[in-house]
């Protein structure tokens, strides 16, 4: 009978040769799925026998791993900020990038009990953790993916230890629609902001896998959303806070557009773990000339 071990190293050859290069680490992360296992508790047994159905079902991921699914989704779930998170099609995967977003929100000089929209939310990842992070916040959590606000709601109940639930409102919209930009202190958002021409630039398992809704912005440049998103921010009210994601190639162009709208500033821009400046936060300003609602 095939052990733990044999079966590992076998997984571990089929991943090195694959064209795209999974972490051969992937297979102890599969093998303990299927045995209800961490990973730690994988690579200490390995004397220890499969049955055929626990052989089964690891050859099963497996070969949904090789045809280039991602990990995420085969283990139903993602760590993000020390948490796990829910993950399957219906969201994108949170990526450790996005951390610095929710550390660029913490670090905010926010009021103590603050006022936060997430515009996007996808899976919850980012109002969530800054739910449990800040226990006297409340938080909207607005998608237009009825299936993606799903995936939320199952995170929320995961994580809930009390509270969660009143704190953490899940609204179906587009963007703001669904909320009173008058009463926030802050907005965050990771929205989409990849160009559909830059498809091919992009791994097989992101553009084959993950919702495209969520990865690219209507439209040729890849801005749209984000320029929606600058008027949305243009429209709160003077103090407000407004921290975004974008493009690694979009920051000089988010201060162009925020230096011809008077109500806005880009106070910081924080790079990611690459040094390309990937966090805007922007604060909103009084002045006459605030810009128009845009739809």
């Amino acid at each position: 009978m095939a052990t733990i071990g044999t079966v590992l190293a076998d997984a571990r050859r089929r991943l090195r040769a694959a064209p795209f290069a999974p972490s051969s680490r992937e297979a102890a992360l599969l093998m303990g799925h299927v045995l209800g296992w961490n990973e730690a508790q994988v690579l200490a047994r390995r004397e220890r026998p499969l049955s055929d159905a626990e052989r089964d079902a690891f050859e099963a991921l497996l070969v949904r791993r090789l045809a280039g699914e991602p990990v995420a989704y085969l283990l139903g779930e993602r760590e993000f900020y020390g948490r796990p998170f829910y993950v399957d099609r219906r969201v994108l995967i949170p990526r450790p990038e996005t951390e610095h977003l929710v550390e660029a929100a913490l670090a905010l000089p926010l009021p103590p009990a603050p006022r936060i929209a997430d515009l996007g939310t996808g899976c919850g990842a980012i109002a969530l953790t800054l739910a449990i992070e800040l226990p006297r916040a409340r938080l909207w959590a607005v998608d237009r993916s009825l299936p993606a606000l799903a995936v939320a709601r199952a995170n929320r109940r995961r994580h809930d230890r009390g509270d969660l639930r009143r704190r953490v409102a899940l609204l179906a919209g587009d963007l703001a629609t669904a909320v009173d930009l008058e009463a926030l202190d802050l907005i965050v958002s990771n929205p989409p902001y990849v160009a559909r021409r830059e498809a091919r630039t992009l791994s097989p398992e992101v553009v084959a896998y993950e919702p495209h809704e969520a990865l690219f912005a209507p439209g040729d440049d890849g801005r749209s959303v984000l320029r929606r998103l600058l008027g949305v921010a243009a429209r709160l009210r003077p103090g407000a806070t407004t921290v975004l994601e974008i493009g690694y190639d979009q920051a000089a162009w988010l201060e162009r557009q925020v230096e011809c709208r008077p109500g806005l500033v880009v106070e910081r821009l924080i790079a990611d773990y690459g040094g390309i400046p990937r966090i805007a936060v922007l604060r909103t300003v009084a002045g006459d000339d605030r810009p128009a609602a845009i739809e």
